[in-house]
């Protein structure tokens, strides 16, 4: 397929998926896809050849018409889940103490920490107020006030100059960063060039691939992983949901994988020349040691980009954390512990949705973003 039809058969799913999901909601009614204002969600900066491409994609999949290309927003993904961070969140934002020994403890819901209380007497009318706490006790104020025409947000600090933001979208494959500085009456301006770094989950997820290769030795994890990747992609998946945790951790085991190991050797003996697993009744066990190894490269290298952005950019008062590699604890404590100290680091409770809620946001209110 050319990358024209590939966007068009992507962009006629998701808009036949939706329209069909409203339909059948009870206050769905007769909707068209001329109805909508539909956003487009870019990791960075559109090149006009990119935009041309996916702009002919949504005509073609039906999303909008050649005179209605008006209804058609393209957002910047680090703009969108700044927008929703800027909100702020109805969930708050998860807190986590700034120390080594926080790692013991899972993280509170906002509200129960510092992370998103209401200040001493309470909004003024029309406005409402976060109130964000940094480690030195320093307070800073983040103050949504309600417009006719929608939504403004305008930043206060003990330090004025320190309204800029940089944003850390944590996806799957890649980690990109962006710098934006809150303009006066609330507009979101991108002030860097995107950078993206291949240290998303997926470079923990090759960590783990490798250490299954270690424990299933003698080619047996080889020979599995070319016969069976559905089940691999399913023990990857498994992986996912507790990538996120930080403790001790039980993968299932397929049967086929552990016949297949049996057919070697006995499956225990497989363990006793790994640290840091083990095998109990047809799940591995392994460690919150050697699951947190896992992400030591992943975790050095984003310091190291991050620390690089930081130093180019001056004014920088906080460092927002979205995308699905966020939802790692250790991910998370670990930038909070590296920058907490100088920048206020923020996570929405669930950073996964932040930029598909954050262009819901720029569709209702394009003038949250400038634009060169």
């Amino acid at each position: 397929m050319t990358l024209l039809e590939l966007f068009t058969e992507v962009l006629r799913f998701l808009k036949d998926d939706a329209l069909k999901t409203i339909k059948h909601h009870p206050a769905g009614g007769e909707i068209s896809a001329s109805d909508f204002t539909w956003v487009l969600t870019v990791p960075h900066s559109l090149k006009d050849l990119t935009k041309r491409l996916m702009t002919e994609a949504a005509v073609l999949a039906g999303l909008v018409g050649e005179d209605t290309k008006d209804k058609l927003v393209f957002a910047l993904e680090s703009a969108a889940a700044l927008a929703w961070c800027l909100k702020p969140p109805p969930d708050g934002f998860i807190t986590q103490n700034h120390s080594r020994t926080s790692q013991d403890q899972p993280p509170e819901p906002a509200g129960a920490g510092t992370s998103c209380n209401d200040p001493a007497g309470g909004p003024e009318p029309g406005e409402t107020r976060v109130l964000l706490e940094t480690q030195n006790q320093d307070q800073v104020a983040v103050h949504f006030k309600k417009e006719p025409e929608g939504t403004k947000v305008l930043l206060e600090t003990r330090n004025p100059d320190r309204k800029r933001y940089l944003v850390v979208d944590c996806g799957d494959r890649y980690v990109h960063f962006t710098v934006h500085e809150v303009l006066e009456g609330g507009a979101l301006k991108k002030l860097n060039m995107d950078t993206g770094y291949a240290l998303g989950g997926r470079f923990v997820d090759s960590k783990f691939r490798e250490f299954l290769r270690k424990i299933f030795s003698d080619g047996v994890w080889i020979e599995y992983e070319q016969n069976f990747p559905r089940e691999v992609q399913k023990m990857m998946f498994e992986f996912n949901r507790f990538k996120h945790l930080d403790e001790d951790v039980q993968i299932s085991c397929p049967d086929t994988l552990r016949e297949r190991a049996q057919r070697k050797k006995d499956i225990k003996t497989f363990f006793a020349s790994v640290e840091g697993a083990s095998w109990e009744d047809g799940v591995i066990k392994i460690s919150r040691d050697k699951l947190r190894s896992f992400f030591d490269d992943s975790l050095q290298r984003i310091t190291k980009s991050l620390r690089d952005v930081l130093n180019e950019n001056s004014n920088i008062g906080f460092i927002v954390l979205v995308g699905g590699f966020a939802e790692s604890q250790m991910l998370r404590q670990f930038i909070t512990d590296k920058f907490g100290h100088q920048y206020k680091v923020l996570c929405p409770l669930r950073p996964q949705e932040a930029v598909l809620k954050g262009a819901v946001e720029l569709g209702r209110n394009p003038e949250l973003v400038q634009f060169d």
